[in-house]
């Protein structure tokens, strides 16, 4: 083993050692305590990292209207959300959509694919609570997937994953084995749930606020082939601290046109509609994130 390996897996088991420790801590303060604290850490030292300059570029460069004032805002309240989306982390398996912190608008949707094992696909984003959206998985009671980016330390990956899977959601990474999974769960009338605001270098340039982002392209490849329904997840925070899942009407692949033109189509209509939901509410997007 080189020097080099040595020094990432030291570094890789000192963080699994930290995650494991914050997760402990997390559990003792108790739900609402993490997330307050995780968000005044994240406050405090989001705005030093060379990642909230990422996030302000990209909000000038998507929104150029904002004043200065109106960016910073965004930004101290996107470490806020950031920072609560890490609080929760331990208690995910605990978040239900009958939590009594916990709004639902769309239930019947939910309730209709229930009692139909119709297999669906799910559109969430990197945005607000994102994490809820597994809630909703659970709910259905349906063999749902959710495609995820693995964490670059593999034993906080491992970590992770044990403290979110249940027997109805699991996650599957992106690759060539989350591929299969999809597939499967399809084919056996379940679910998955794809997170698509996020930088693909080898999908198609779509259209994001006026520019071409490179947008990741299952989606709409499962969409166009199969004429699988497309259910948006939208999951948002609230002034009173209580969270809100959207489940909003279901969306089809366009039926007209040659297959490329299509899958370009319906990328560009989830970008509007990520689009419109970042408009409403701009720090609960994951602008550090350098999607263009």
């Amino acid at each position: 083993m080189s020097k080099n390996q040595k020094e990432v897996k030291l570094k890789h088991r000192l963080e699994y050692v930290g995650v494991r420790f914050a997760f402990w801590m997390f559990r003792a303060l108790g739900k609402n305590r993490a997330c307050n604290l995780a968000a005044w850490v994240a406050c405090k030292v989001g705005p030093l990292l060379s990642a909230h300059k990422t996030a302000r570029n990209n909000i000038e460069q998507a929104m150029p209207e904002l004043s200065s004032e109106q960016i910073d805002n965004i930004l101290h309240d996107m470490w806020d959300n950031l920072g609560r989306n890490i609080g929760e982390l331990p208690f995910i398996r605990e978040i239900t959509l009958t939590s009594p912190d916990v709004d639902v608008e769309g239930i019947e949707i939910l309730e209709e694919i229930k009692k139909s094992k119709t297999p669906v696909l799910f559109l969430a984003a990197h945005y607000g609570p994102w994490e809820l959206c597994a809630a909703a998985c659970r709910y259905c009671d349906n063999d749902v997937h959710i495609v995820y980016r693995a964490a670059n330390n593999p034993l906080v990956d491992d970590y992770f994953q044990q403290n979110r899977e249940v027997p109805e959601c699991s996650f599957i990474p992106k690759g060539k084995r989350g591929a299969r999974a999809l597939l499967k769960a399809l084919k056996d009338a379940g679910g998955v749930v794809l997170l698509n605001d996020q930088k693909q270098n080898t999908g198609l340039p779509i259209p994001f606020f006026g520019r071409e982002a490179m947008t990741a392209t299952a989606i709409a490849d499962l969409a166009v082939r199969d004429r699988y329904p497309i259910i948006p997840l939208r999951a948002e925070r609230q002034e009173n601290g209580r969270v809100k899942l959207s489940i909003l009407p279901a969306f089809y692949a366009p039926t007209e046109g040659e297959r490329q033109e299509k899958v370009v189509e319906l990328l560009t209509q989830i970008n509007g509609i990520y689009e419109d939901w970042i408009r409403a509410r701009p720090d609960h997007w994951f602008w550090v994130h350098n999607r263009w």
